[in-house]
């Protein structure tokens, strides 16, 4: 069982029983634990710190694999926004899908790596290095969710997991830089995210200019202007233009005073 945050239900907007403490509380600027050991699609135990430190954005999406719904949207929404740029997984980011479901396996992931990467990306195997789906005991979940403020719970009745969506961007160092939540995803929006999130260590000069006048609003899930740098950029303009009109008449006065 599955829901979006802005869900409600009721006259008084009462979540259902079924859902009653899920949800994500964002924890901007926190870090995420790098010792916690975790398993890659290949089978190997390794602490999530290797994915750190690499001059790359990572995207942290906390799934399970065998949800029926709305982590296969989630994901889905991932990869499509992902194709849709020119930013290059391994190069420019790194993904890491994890499952917040202590019984799946690293067979299970590689499976669900390998559909992802053949629809999205063809046989392209240069775009796939930086994408790892992962996998860990209830443990190391735990201090990954609490981490990043993602709360879960097993509904007994359903079978499945109750839980919300968010891509969470880290800085390559693990840090939360931003949640983007939903299943579907603006392609600047998402791009403008991996920069911000890179500390400017990827994008074009475009990119890191629009964050100069762009913020993040959480109540959009989106950039919008940025009225104080913009009024900084239209002043200093301003300046360069008087001083451009200036420029002649200072010229002329200089000549007219050495002349006599």
């Amino acid at each position: 069982m599955a829901y979006l945050p802005e869900e409600r239900v009721g006259k008084q907007n009462e979540l259902p029983e079924a859902i009653e403490g899920v949800g994500i509380d964002e924890q901007l600027d926190g870090n995420l634990p790098g010792d916690v050991q975790v398993v890659d699609e290949k089978g190997n135990s390794v602490p999530i710190g290797q994915y750190f430190n690499q001059g790359k954005p990572i995207i942290f999406s906390p799934v399970y694999y065998s949800c029926p719904s709305l982590c296969n949207l989630h994901l889905k929404g991932v990869f499509e926004v992902l194709k849709l740029m020119k930013l290059v997984p391994g190069k420019d980011y790194i993904l890491l899908p994890i499952s917040f479901d202590p019984k799946e396996d690293s067979d299970l992931a590689a499976s669900k790596q390998e559909n992802y990467i053949k629809t999205y990306f063809a046989t392209d195997a240069d775009k796939t290095q930086g994408i790892h789906f992962l996998t860990a005991n209830e443990e190391s979940i735990k201090k990954l969710m609490t981490a990043v403020g993602f709360r879960y719970k097993w509904n007994p009745e359903a079978k499945e997991w109750a839980h919300a969506s968010a891509a969470i961007l880290l800085t390559p160092a693990g840090k939360i830089s931003r949640y983007l939540h939903g299943v579907y995803f603006e392609e600047d929006t998402f791009r403008l995210s991996l920069v911000e999130a890179s500390k400017g260590l990827i994008g074009s000069l475009a990119d890191n200019f629009a964050l100069f006048c762009f913020r993040y609003d959480p109540k959009e899930n989106k950039y919008g202007f940025y009225a104080f740098n913009i009024m900084r950029i239209a002043g200093g303009l301003a300046v360069v233009i008087l001083l451009i009109w200036l420029f002649p008449f200072w010229l002329r006065h200089r000549r007219q005073t050495k002349s006599s």
